[in-house]
């Protein structure tokens, strides 16, 4: 059994998104040229899991934010619990989830939830690791998210890639593709894929010209086949056996 999280191991995320940071979170990120080619890019994440779940397979999502992805899993039939820390950015995912009946919400920390064993047919979190308060708390959620997923289901693990060359000093969590490999190993998964995105990074991506931006997309999904273990964000894809 794990050791307890003290007190400053449970601040989950280290800054939460109130007020109006939840409501004005995707018009500030995603509706601009830079945020949609992200947005796709990060979409694209999805389509190797996709292709190995049948609906309606039990999602969890970790961190859910304003339900981009839970609704987007719910529309193709997926029955999908979506989780977050924050009360308003759970309004605004209700919101945006209006209508649809297969999708349910709960307001929680990732790295400790109430479910059983075994309880999912696909776990995932997205833009969540590195906003947690300490690297230890990051394993931890991962983790969890392992415990939550039955054998022969899939985890999803996005994290912020500590091996990116030149990066900036940054208060975010960041963790390496061979860490989050030993961790599954350690923890009963195998790998099904890494795949990487932004290896020129979501800053550089943001002082695209817009009419540049379809362009770069191009060039971003090409650099990111040859030269993922560098890529700003790292996703590894693991099973459970």
């Amino acid at each position: 059994m794990e050791p307890a999280l003290s007190d400053t191991q449970t601040r989950w995320p280290a800054t939460a998104y109130c007020g109006a940071e939840a409501h004005d979170y995707d018009e500030r990120r995603f509706m601009t040229p830079q945020g949609r080619l992200f947005s796709e890019l990060e979409n694209r994440q999805f389509e190797p899991v996709l292709r190995r779940l049948t609906v309606p397979a039990r999602v969890l999502e970790i961190g859910c934010g304003t339900a981009r992805f839970a609704a987007m899993l719910a529309r193709r039939g997926f029955t999908v619990v979506a989780t977050d820390p924050s009360a308003d950015m759970i309004a605004v995912a209700m919101q945006n989830c209006a209508g649809l009946s297969n999708v349910s919400f709960e307001q929680a920390e990732g790295a400790r939830l109430g479910y059983p064993d075994g309880a999912f047919d696909f776990v995932f979190a997205i833009r969540v690791v590195n906003q947690t308060e300490s690297e230890d708390y990051a394993l931890r959620m991962i983790r969890e998210m392992i415990r939550l997923a039955r054998s022969g289901g899939l985890v999803l693990v996005e994290f912020a890639n500590r091996d990116r060359p030149l990066a900036k000093p940054s208060r975010d969590v960041r963790l390496s593709f061979g860490q989050v490999t030993r961790l599954a190993d350690a923890s009963g998964c195998e790998v099904v894929s890494r795949q990487g995105v932004l290896v020129f990074s979501q800053s550089v991506l943001d002082r695209v010209p817009n009419a540049l931006v379809p362009l770069w997309g191009m060039v971003e999904r090409g650099a990111a086949g040859v030269l993922r273990p560098w890529a700003s964000r790292g996703y590894v894809l693991l099973r459970k056996r």
